[in-house]
């Protein structure tokens, strides 16, 4: 066989395990579901840790915590080994994802959570590594930190402390008539606030690299410089403090009541 044949069955067979190998379908993960039920007070207190998978929240008009979770883990052992702790009473529920430490950094899986809670509960600490969290319709207070995902809230009615480490916070709130205070916090990412059409309150801004804007008229308190800014809404009222490290803030107006 000349050396231009041999180049061309080479090639010919090279073709063939390529299409083999896409063709062979990824390793397959192994998942279980996971739903429990416990009772909680209207203005009980409701925390998660989790250190792989998203998290989401909505309020309902029960008083009760639906948890809905699937885990995902590579195998069958990896999947046992991840287990799902529910610790409730009637005035709190404590939710964490656990695995045996000599898993932590061997690709031990992950927890997807859908959970519905009492709209007015106090959402107390929601702590996230590799994960982003989603949340809506909650009238309670409401204080997330994450690590590595983005945070996603609508129709906030309550006092919020959100921070994130890597990723874009956007939270909207469509009254603000029973909130005191509104914290957000990015390190690497955007942070976008929603509020009422007219509302009031006050609002200091910080950047280091990025910029801050606003669509709404603000009266500002000292200067203005684009780095930092302290000004008012309307008459003032709700302290509203965000802060960016790389990354924009924009303040803007919505569908709201107040």
């Amino acid at each position: 066989m000349d050396h231009r044949k041999h180049q061309q069955l080479a090639g010919a067979v090279a073709a063939v395990l390529l299409a083999l190998l896409t063709a062979l379908p990824a390793q397959a993960e192994v998942t279980q579901e996971f739903h429990k039920t416990v009772p909680l007070s209207a203005n009980g207190t409701v925390s998660v840790n989790n250190v792989n998978g998203n998290v989401e929240i909505t309020g309902w008009e029960r008083n009760e915590v639906q948890i809905d979770a699937v885990k995902s883990a590579g195998d069958q052992q990896r999947l046992d080994n991840l287990k799902i702790e529910v610790n409730a009473s009637g005035n709190s529920v404590d939710i964490e994802t656990k695995f045996p430490e000599h898993m932590f950094n061997n690709n031990p899986g992950s927890v997807h959570y859908t959970l519905h809670v009492p709209q007015n509960a106090r959402i107390d600490k929601i702590n996230l590594v590799n994960g982003s969290l989603m949340a809506q319709k909650l009238t309670g207070e409401f204080n997330a930190n994450l690590v590595n995902g983005k945070v996603q809230a609508s129709d906030l009615r309550g006092e919020a402390d959100l921070a994130t480490v890597n990723g874009t916070i956007e939270a909207t709130y469509n009254s603000l008539k029973d909130v005191r205070e509104i914290k957000l916090k990015s390190v690497n990412g955007t942070v976008n606030l929603t509020l009422p059409p007219s509302p009031n309150a006050d609002v200091d801004a910080s950047v280091v690299n990025g910029s801050i804007t606003t669509d709404f008229p603000l009266t500002v308190k000292g200067h203005f410089v684009g780095k930092s800014m302290s000004g008012t809404l309307g008459s003032g009222g709700v302290h509203i403090e965000l802060n960016n490290v790389n990354g924009s803030i924009h303040l803007q107006p919505g569908r709201g009541t107040l």
